[in-house]
């Protein structure tokens, strides 16, 4: 033991002194017999505990001050991003009523739909969201082009599930040799993206007739001859605005939200659509909104319109858009609806062709993912999983 660094009494020192006379004392020999002054360390000591006494709750209160403004400030900074995490399941089943038809049966198993649950984000929750392996952060103008406000959004989206709900039904019908009357008078622009081809040259409320001299009178009529083309071909849009008939040329860019795929930069509606049932079928979505459900109503449909047992016990989820010959079309948000699907314990997921190696990246326990790439293959791959 050092002197001048501890609490000291005099046996102590004679030690550290090595004073010959006191080698033969012991602790009891030399007890004290008045206090010592602590050393130059131990007061030093105090005077810090002192300090952190007085100081410390002081500091604690600022650091806390300063975390709650900065919270504060990083909550009321707008970014313009959007933050894509997984949404709620639905069991389609429980979403169709069918009245006045054949038979029904009930399914033996689950059917899930799938969502994205979809938000503008601030500075604080994108800060979030960048370590949640589970959020997407997606430009804003890849979701809501600017110009189009968060109402025009809901709206579009509202009328792209109405579209694809009366698609879905029309395949089912089709699949099951059961053919129904689907029309529409051409395809309505309901909103036109800002800084795409078609901005300035389209307006809200044109009604296209022809793309690239084919005929159309369906939204997905019309979708499928753009995702014919080649970004970067020039094509010639028949479109009746007001009274008049004219044509105009797009040049196609890259889809922002399927790199590959042409786009023409207009949100698509069946203009004056009728569908002739020959029994009710109704689809009830409550708000929801997209048209990436359109594979899996198509699906339910025929397995409650069909004693072939379909899910057989299984748990299914899946998401993709439906045209109107069957074909299923890519969606956004995959990797947060295989995620949304494992979390209700879904075993089989189907996800459209395009989207598979996205599909592929989740981290995911027993879910095996299925590519579709129209309805009789997601119908094959259905009979070809194992009953439970």
């Amino acid at each position: 033991m050092r002197a001048g660094l501890h609490w000291a009494h005099p046996w102590v020192f004679s030690v550290c002194r090595a004073d010959p006379e006191s080698h033969n004392r012991t602790l009891m020999d030399t007890p004290p017999t008045e206090p010592m002054e602590p050393t130059f360390g131990e007061g030093r000591s105090r005077r810090l505990h002192q300090i952190r006494r007085v100081w410390g709750p002081l500091w604690a209160a600022a650091g806390l001050v300063l975390l709650a403004g900065v919270s504060l400030l990083l909550g009321s900074l707008r970014v313009p991003y959007y933050a894509l995490w997984p949404g709620p399941v639905e069991e389609v089943s429980d979403l169709v009523h069918i009245e006045g038809g054949p038979p029904t049966y009930d399914l033996n198993g689950d059917v899930y739909m799938l969502t994205v649950s979809l938000q503008e984000v601030n500075a604080f929750e994108f800060a979030q969201g960048w370590i949640d392996s589970e959020v997407d952060l997606v430009p804003r103008e890849h979701i809501r082009p600017e110009g189009v406000t968060p109402e025009e959004h809901r709206k579009k989206n509202l009328r792209l599930m109405d579209d694809s709900k009366m698609t879905a039904i029309v395949v089912a019908m089709d699949y099951l040799g059961m053919p129904v009357a689907y029309s529409g008078e051409g395809v309505l622009v309901a909103s036109v993206a800002e800084g795409a081809p078609a901005d300035g040259l389209l307006e809200v409320g044109d009604v296209i007739v022809e793309v690239a001299n084919t005929a159309v009178t369906m939204s997905d009529e019309a979708i499928a001859a753009i995702l014919s083309k080649k970004v970067g071909d020039t094509i010639t849009l028949a479109v009746r605005r007001g009274d008049e008939l004219i044509d105009v040329a797009v040049t196609l860019v890259e889809h922002t939200d399927n790199p590959g795929q042409p786009m023409v930069g207009f949100v698509p509606h069946t203009y004056n659509r009728s569908l002739d049932l020959p029994f009710e079928i109704d689809i009830h979505t409550e708000g929801t909104g997209g048209p990436s459900a359109g594979v899996m109503y198509a699906l339910t449909l025929i397995d409650l319109l069909t004693a072939d047992d379909l899910v057989a016990g299984n748990i299914v989820a899946g998401t993709g858009t439906i045209s109107r010959d069957g074909r299923v079309g890519p969606i956004g948000g995959v990797r947060q609806k295989v995620v949304a699907a494992q979390n209700a314990g879904a075993l089989h997921v189907l996800v459209p062709e395009p989207n598979y190696e996205d599909a592929l990246s989740v981290k995911r326990d027993d879910v095996e993912i299925h590519a579709v790439s129209s309805i009789s293959d997601a119908v094959d791959i259905l009979r070809e999983i194992p009953a439970t």
